[in-house]
């Protein structure tokens, strides 16, 4: 069996994830990418990185799929742009060893690389406070806050996938960013990584 190339972090909304890929990054030494994706997908197809983020957070459902019909390049867009950000994880994946976060990364590189696929969730509680700490958002809106993210990067990740974003048998790992803490999950995914590599 080949060592883990690349750790792919997807992540429930003001759980940490994002600070987990980079403080595994950098005790392994390797890069992590992250809003990079978005930057490099919106350069390429000559449009705004919140533009990206739109189409990112667009998703078909049956009801959406009645409302856009006659919107074809809308759908267009949000196939280039999830074309786009595929194109990119496995350009970084190749160049070596690198950590991703979110964007379907560990589906996309199923078949091109060994990757370790981590799923990071906390208690509402603390995701809560990191919402109205990091993000100023109003605590009497935290938890509608929270919950239309989840449902947009779960909606975004069922539908490019064909999987479940938040089910545990999508993920080769789930960490509770609560009880580890940031450097308890980073130091988790290395140890995983580093004994891959005796293997």
């Amino acid at each position: 069996m080949s060592k883990i190339n690349v750790v792919a972090i997807e992540r429930q909304y003001c759980s940490g994830g994002s600070e987990i890929g980079k403080k595994t990054a950098e005790l392994l030494n390797v890069p992590c990418y992250d809003r990079e994706i978005v930057d490099q997908a919106a350069e390429r197809l000559n449009i705004s990185p919140d533009e990206i983020r739109k189409f990112e957070e667009w998703v078909m459902n049956p009801l959406k799929a009645q409302l856009h019909l006659r919107r074809e390049n809308q759908l267009d867009m949000f196939e280039k742009v999830f074309a786009a950000e595929t194109e990119i994880i496995a350009e970084y994946a190749r160049k070596g060893p690198c950590v991703i976060v979110g964007r379907c990364a560990g589906y996309i590189l199923k078949n091109l690389t060994r990757t370790l696929k981590v799923y990071i969730y906390a208690t509402q509680e603390s995701r809560r406070a990191r919402a109205v700490d990091e993000h100023g958002i109003a605590f009497d809106e935290t938890d509608n806050v929270l919950k239309r993210y989840d449902k947009k990067r779960g909606d975004y990740f069922n539908v490019n996938t064909r999987q479940n974003w938040s089910s545990m048998q999508t993920y080769d790992i789930c960490l509770n960013s609560t009880a580890l803490g940031i450097e308890g999950c980073a130091k988790t995914i290395c140890d995983m990584v580093r004994a891959s590599e005796n293997k």
